[in-house]
Order: structure tokens, then sequence, then C-alpha cells
């Protein structure tokens, strides 16, 4: 596929933000509002329902009457969350592609300063950000970065230019930094993560939510094979070898530590509720 053509409107380039759905009522509007309010405001907003059976759809449908930037596509089957991507990549028309979680909070400024690294940096592929996990069940804010220059991303963060690029919808575990580091970064590639937090990654309490899954492997093998840093498949095996809360204690309390922000630290950025 060819690379996408340049469609650069008033405001700054057209960037497509793709968010993937799936009995997410409890958090879709705050979602999709915290995309609404970004500051760069020439975006289009793909939203795929996979399926949902609770009031995913009704919700969309009602932020979709008062903004006409939002495009909502219901009632197919579920083609899962990158098989979903996929599906939208297809009809995503921005210079652009910047993924969101169904369950995630953006900074109003993470899509303006991204934008703005990328139109002045021309030799790297992707932009991604620092990120803030809240784990629901403990309360607790965890500052997670990746290296400055790299093959990969927090996947929620991301934002890459548009050249025809597709998920392999088919792997088992860390489809995102699979298709970072082997896709998108193929031929030498670099993305850049800007060292400020401007996605606040919410870890559920009951593990239901898209931004958990990654940590719920159940394979050895998967966890093993699969490349992510030295403390993310340090957690994993933690969590497939020890009760969920031992294994949470010494990543919030040993390991990062160092990482813990406090609340207060986080209504800077991030509107709470």
């Amino acid at each position: 596929m060819e690379a996408h053509a340049s469609r650069t409107q008033a405001g700054g380039p057209l960037v497509s933000v793709l968010v993937c759905c799936y009995n997410a009522e409890r958090f879709v509007e705050a979602t999709i509002r915290s995309v609404i309010n970004q500051t760069y405001r020439n975006l289009e907003i793909l939203v795929l329902d996979n399926g949902s059976s609770d009031g995913t759809v009704e919700i969309l449908e009602r932020i979709g009457r008062e903004e006409p930037r939002l495009k909502l596509y219901a009632g197919r089957e579920n083609l899962g969350a990158y098989g979903g991507l996929n599906y939208l990549l297809e009809r995503a028309g921005g210079n652009y592609i910047a993924i969101q979680d169904h369950d995630d909070i953006w900074h109003p400024d993470k899509v303006s300063r991204q934008v703005e690294f990328l139109e002045k940096n021309s030799a790297y592929v992707g932009c991604g950000t620092a990120i803030v996990n809240y784990y629901e069940k403990y309360d607790t804010f965890l500052l997670r970065r990746q290296p400055e220059v790299s093959h990969v991303a927090w996947h929620t963060s991301l934002i890459f230019r548009h050249s025809g690029l597709r998920y392999n919808a088919e792997a088992k575990v860390a489809n995102d930094f699979h298709f970072m580091k082997h896709v998108l970064c193929k031929g030498g590639g670099r993305i850049y993560n800007l060292r400020g937090p401007y996605v606040l990654r919410m870890i559920r309490a009951d593990r239901s939510n898209l931004s958990t899954r990654w940590i719920c492997v159940k394979n050895l093998k998967d966890i093993l094979r699969v490349r992510i840093g030295t403390v993310d498949k340090l957690a994993l095996l933690m969590r497939l070898l020890l009760p969920e809360r031992i294994a949470d204690y010494l990543v919030l309390k040993v390991f990062l530590k160092g990482n813990v922000l406090t609340r207060a630290d986080v209504e800077v950025s991030f509107s709470l509720k």
C-alpha cells in the first residue's frame, strides 16, 4: 500500500484518533471527552464498538450528536483490539495516527506537543510520552517512562506517521510492542518519547479493562517470548507465579516505589473524579 497522501488543513495536519471500545460504559465518556478537549483541534475521532452488550454505543451516539469530528462504527462483530485498529486504519484520513484506549485519559496538550515535535523532526516515525498508571484497587499513581529514543512507546501515548501500516491481529501477547518494533520501526525507524506524562492509564480493580489485559497473561511461554522491558516482563512473571496482591505489592512498593506519585502531583495535569 502506498504512503498516505498529505492532508494538511487549516490549523495543522489532520490527526486520526483511533479508539476501539468493548463494554466500556463506565469510562468511555471521560476518555472521549479527553480527546474532544485537546487543544489541537484538527482531529477526526474514529471509534469502533466491538459488539458491546452494555450502554457503550448509546453513550457514543449521544456524544456524536454534539461532536461532528466523531465517527462511530457500531453493530459489527467483535474484531478484537488489534483487528479493530486495522479496521479503523483502513478508514483513517489523517497524516498522523493517534492511538487511544477506551478507558484512558489524555492531557489536553498531548496531541499538540506530539504533532509539533513530529513536524519539526522528520527523522522519527512516531512520538510517545511518559504515562501515569492509576491502580484503582490501591488508589496509587505510578509514573512510567520509555527510553527517550527507542523502538517502542507506551501504546496509548503513541502518535505515528500514517503510511499504510497494519497490526498483526493474530499475535497472542504484546501485539502493540510487536507493531512498534517490527513494523513501524522496521528498517531503522525510531520513536521519540517525550519525558512529560500526557496519558493517565487506568489499571482497573477488576482487571477487566483494555489497559490491564496485558498484565493478565497466563502462559509462561508467551511471557518468556515477548519482547518487552525487563521490569514489565518481571511483573508478568510475578503475576503468573504469585498471588495478585503479593505481585502488586512487589511492583508498587519495591521495584518501582520511586515512581509513585501523589494525587496532588497528578491533579496538576489531569482532571480526577
